[in-house]
């Protein structure tokens, strides 16, 4: 008894002292994460019906109606452009991921004399189907690129364009590195501001090609393409023939080792009817720490093609590159010398070089210079930039200068990249353009222009959003044409699946366009004459997702998941950022851990609504995009998606120095 007399006594103290701290303590009070401001749930909400069965799947259907003025070359017209877009995108467990591109449309531009209007779009994507043995299939039909084997497609210097076609394509992908490709159709054309139209020029192409890894240090590869009475009525003839037909052969060798690789080239071709044209080049990359070389020979015939696609032709010489990356210098200079094969051509010598230098954290500058000489004389271009991380986000002052045989160009420019609120994005460019030469009449006139441009977007409320491009230039003195370039879309969330857009689009390219001199195997860009196009569309969008709760994109049944958008752009400057006026590139194919893929929209922007969280990889193919630009490796980034997170990447074009 007296033991438990002794347990009593600091038992009932500890009591005593509980109470009281209860009584002293704050009364409970529920809690939330970020005090309530998590965004929902993108598996669903609580006014949607969701269908949480079955492998993931998406759709969005656009019903667009607009009208467009055109007026240009003494005329003028008004057209409508209507009709609907739809997206789909939906995985299975056997046969891949697939995909689904299409649009009809009503109205629209005037064809041209070789084009057929076909009414809109269709494109049906598969992407990774598994077979025995280690083999995976690839396979698509409708509007789309005709296939290159992988070889044809990396060309650091010389590209071989993989035409659009109303066709099909496939790709197999097996062992040792082998890569099975095949696919043909009807050559035609893009065009459409909202709504895509695709226009067939009439006869047809096919391809079919392989490549091979023998060894691991080795592949072979070789293409053969042909294209049968493909009008280009549109575009350059060749002997006086609008009928193109051609066959074209390519065997291509490559050895690598680490940063070192070296890879052979010959095209063997006939066009109408004319045989014995022939091409070859040799292109060669080393790296050794900071410094990377590449090096080449070419020789290519006059009219060699690409199937119905003129590439770099009548052309021999050679090139060398020098690049440096340190921790604050980038730096690289190169030469190209070219000489025309059959004496008829241009014979150039084109140097050209840029370095920048991070004089701190927050300064960095930096210049281009390029020159070009040729029998008619010599042209060059120079800037010099200063770039600056200040209290508003980053700026840059630019000064560009121009001389061609044609006039001249001097450009004072002022970027500013904002640092804004998580969700928005905006940059600014204002310049002051000094031009003289002779305009698009073969009059000589000098001319004072001034410029102002706009980029961004994002979220504005919770359901009001906003994205726009506004270029706009007017004639301080003389006679260029002023410009206006503008595409801006208002978004207003209805509900979880509805969605309306009013978009504004104008277009009044005049002689603004500076002068510019980048690379030997292209002429330098010369003013043009004044267009006008605008628009005004509006659009009802539906958007639904099923499964995501079983599997998301790319992820395991019952994973997280965000949504992945973005922009593939022309980099004009080449600074690695959408700048004000910079357009985007439309119609190019992006894709997911290359199995899901969507096409650019007319301004260039993508989106993946529905992505399992963690680490993804997105690639661009470089279908559609216009020459010269072209895509460092690949529009290769790397992104990480977190749950209920929306990320937005650019991805830059940029053209050859």
């Amino acid at each position: 008894m007296k033991r438990h007399g002794n347990c009593a006594v600091p038992l009932a103290v500890g009591l005593c002292v509980l109470a009281s701290a209860q009584a002293a303590a704050p009364q409970y009070q529920d809690r939330y994460i970020n005090g309530g401001s998590l965004p929902p749930d993108v598996a669903g909400d609580e006014d949607q019906a969701f269908d949480a069965s079955g492998l993931s799947r998406s759709l969005q259907i656009d019903g667009v109606v607009g009208a467009i003025a055109t007026r240009g070359g003494g005329s003028s017209n008004n057209v409508q452009e209507d009709g609907i877009v739809a997206k789909a995108q939906w995985e299975t467990a056997d046969f891949g991921s697939w995909s689904l591109d299409a649009s009809g449309r009503t109205g629209g531009s005037n064809l041209g004399p070789s084009e057929q209007g076909e009414g809109g779009t269709v494109t049906l994507r598969q992407r990774g189907m598994p077979f025995d043995g280690g083999w995976q299939a690839d396979n698509a039909a409708g509007d789309l690129n005709a296939p290159d084997i992988a070889m044809a497609r990396v060309q650091p210097r010389f590209y071989l364009p993989t035409g659009t076609v109303q066709g099909f394509d496939t790709e197999w992908h097996g062992p040792s590195g082998l890569q099975l490709v095949a696919g043909g159709g009807v050559p035609g054309l893009y065009d459409g501001i909202v709504v895509p139209n695709f226009h067939t020029l009439g006869g047809s192409t096919a391809t079919a090609g392989a490549q091979w890894s023998p060894a691991s240090q080795w592949t072979v590869g070789g293409q053969v393409i042909e294209a049968h009475d493909v009008n280009l009525a549109l575009g350059p003839t060749i002997d006086g023939n609008t009928l193109l037909s051609s066959s074209t052969e390519l065997l291509t060798a490559a050895w690598q080792d680490h940063g070192d690789r070296l890879q052979f080239n010959i095209l063997d071709g006939d066009v109408n009817g004319k045989p014995n044209s022939v091409g070859g080049w040799i292109d060669g990359s080393m790296v050794q720490g900071r410094i990377q070389q590449n090096a080449g020979l070419f020789r290519i015939d006059p009219n060699l093609t690409w199937g119905n696609q003129l590439i770099t032709n009548d052309a021999q010489g050679g090139y060398y590159r020098l690049d440096y990356q340190g921790r604050r210098w980038l730096a690289d200079a190169g030469i190209d010398e070219v000489r025309s094969v059959s004496a008829g051509g241009v014979n150039t010598t084109f140097l050209t070089g840029d370095a920048r230098y991070q004089w701190s954290r927050d300064w960095g500058i930096g210049g281009v210079a390029n020159a070009s000489r040729f029998e008619g004389g010599t042209s060059w271009s120079v800037e010099g930039f200063v770039d600056q991380v200040n209290r508003w986000g980053t700026g840059r002052v630019q000064v560009d200068a121009a001389r061609t045989t044609t006039g001249k160009d001097d450009t004072l420019t002022l970027d500013q990249t904002w640092s804004t609120p998580a969700g928005l994005r905006l940059s600014t460019s204002g310049w002051l353009e000094s031009t003289a030469g002779a305009d698009p009449y073969g009059l000589q006139e000098n001319s004072t222009l001034l410029g102002v441009a706009a980029y961004g977007g994002g979220q504005l409320g919770s359901r009001f959003g906003m994205e726009g491009n506004v270029r706009w230039a007017a004639v301080v003195q003389g006679r260029a044409a002023p410009g206006v370039s503008a595409n801006v879309a208002l978004t207003w969330q209805l509900s979880r699946s509805w969605t309306l857009l009013a978009t504004y689009y104008d277009s009044r390219v005049g002689s603004f366009v500076p002068l510019t001199v980048v690379s030997p195997l292209t002429p330098t860009i010369a003013p043009v004459p004044a267009l006008q196009e605008r628009g005004v569309f509006l659009t009802f969008r539906y958007q639904h997702s099923s499964g995501l709760h079983f599997a998301p994109l790319g992820g395991a049944p019952g994973g997280g998941s965000g949504e992945i958008t973005g922009i593939v752009y022309l980099d004009a400057n080449c600074n690695g950022r959408v700048d004000a006026g910079e357009a985007g590139a439309a119609n190019v194919t992006v894709m997911l851990d290359g199995r899901f893929s969507v096409q650019s929209d007319a301004n260039g922007r993508f989106h993946f609504p529905s992505v399992a969280t963690g680490r993804h990889v997105i690639t661009v193919a470089s279908d559609n995009l216009p020459l010269p630009w072209i895509l460092v490796n690949e529009g290769r980034t790397e992104v990480e998606v977190t749950t209920r997170d929306r990320i937005d990447i650019s991805i830059a074009a940029q053209r050859p120095r």
